[in-house]
């Protein structure tokens, strides 16, 4: 086999890693290994654009290790350590039973702390505000799941908007606090959206993450949106019943869309101590084979999530991914399939690069 059959031996510590500078799970189940590595990449994709994410990723990746259940002792499910040389550590408590959420909670505020470190050096004041972490994982969630979207316009016309302060200055941690919750994510999107050419999102996460008051940072940063508190509390207010209120369709931007099927096609393995990135052809003509079948049932599952809401560009590339994924597929089909998915990938990737261009030069033009 071109790949070493790493999950016979528990007791060999796996490493596999995302991408250069982004994470790398460590872990003596390699199952565990590549359900988390999965999570990290939909991490580093989804957020990747709201906190400005290194394209070449970080002088050093955020180090993830999985501790059994049975071994933990600490009271907390996960802890991130910031080291004086700027590493960035995850520990987490895993078995097969520890829930998704708690997972991404993890990532999230492990990818928090690294950008902090990366700016701002590792200091005392190093903290991350409770509603920022989680504003992150429900953004994910519903950029990860676009129905979801839907789903939390329609429970906030439930709720009433809680106080900016609140927000700011609360605990979304707790299940009892789902009101701060839902206002943590509609204030993470409008603060984007509110921002300018003055960029006041980067410069306001960037004072978050140096340890400023939430409240007093959003004071001086959107000072331009309002005179006093009374009319940053009417603002705040207007964008929770303007975004709970606005209908738009649940898809994925031209750029998430590429990114999205660019992962559903990258297959990594487990070869002796390294990671190995192995052609879809050569992984589709071993289907039959217990772990790739699993692998293809995953992958299928989530394009099948994703394919109402791929970008025009790229839902035929969707639609040809999906048949290549087919369990049943004949082997005479196989390159046929993959060919088309090829074919309609390539059509996609020029038209977004064309419409881009266009777009560029009209907006240059209006600059002269």
């Amino acid at each position: 086999m071109f790949w070493a059959n790493s999950w016979l031996y528990p007791a060999s510590p796996v490493l596999s890693q995302t991408g250069p500078g982004q994470f790398e799970i460590a872990s003596l189940d390699s199952g565990a290994a590549q359900r988390v590595r999965d999570e990290a990449e939909a991490a580093w994709r989804w957020l990747a654009l709201p906190l400005d994410l290194p394209v070449a990723g970080f002088s050093s990746p955020i180090f993830v290790r999985l501790i059994p259940a049975e071994s933990w002792s600490e009271p907390l499910p996960f802890r991130v350590v910031a080291e004086p040389g700027g590493v960035v550590s995850l520990r987490l408590r895993w078995s097969e039973l520890t829930p998704v959420v708690e997972v991404r909670r993890a990532l999230v505020q492990a990818l928090l702390v690294r950008i902090s470190v990366a700016v701002h050096g590792v200091n005392a004041h190093l903290a991350i505000p409770s509603w920022l972490q989680h504003a992150c994982v429900e953004f994910w969630r519903i950029r990860a799941e676009p129905a979801q979207a839907d789903a939390l316009q329609q429970e906030s016309a439930t709720l009433a908007p809680p106080s900016l302060v609140a927000v700011l200055q609360g605990d979304c941690s707790g299940v009892e606090s789902r009101q701060l919750q839902v206002g943590a994510l509609w204030l993470f999107i409008w603060l984007q959206a509110e921002s300018g050419s003055a960029g006041e999102w980067a410069l306001y996460r960037s004072r978050l993450l140096a340890g400023a008051d939430p409240e007093v940072a959003l004071a001086e940063c959107f000072s331009a949106r309002y005179a006093d508190a009374h009319e940053r509390e009417l603002w705040w207010q207007t964008g929770w019943h303007h975004l709970r209120r606005a209908r738009t369709q649940p898809q994925l931007g031209s750029m998430e869309a590429r990114a999205a099927l660019t992962d559903l096609t990258r297959f990594v393995f487990n070869v002796g101590e390294a990671d190995v990135v192995v052609s879809m052809r050569s992984i589709l003509s071993r289907r039959a084979e217990p772990v790739v079948k699993a692998a293809l049932a995953e992958r299928s599952t989530e394009l099948q999530r994703l394919l109402s809401a791929l970008h025009p560009f790229y839902l035929n590339a969707g639609l040809a991914l999906s048949d290549c994924f087919v369990p049943t597929l004949k082997a005479q089909d196989l390159e046929l399939k993959v060919s088309e998915f090829e074919r309609e990938w390539n059509d996609a990737l020029d038209l977004e690069m064309t419409t881009r261009a266009a777009l560029d030069q009209w907006v240059a033009s209006r600059t002269k």
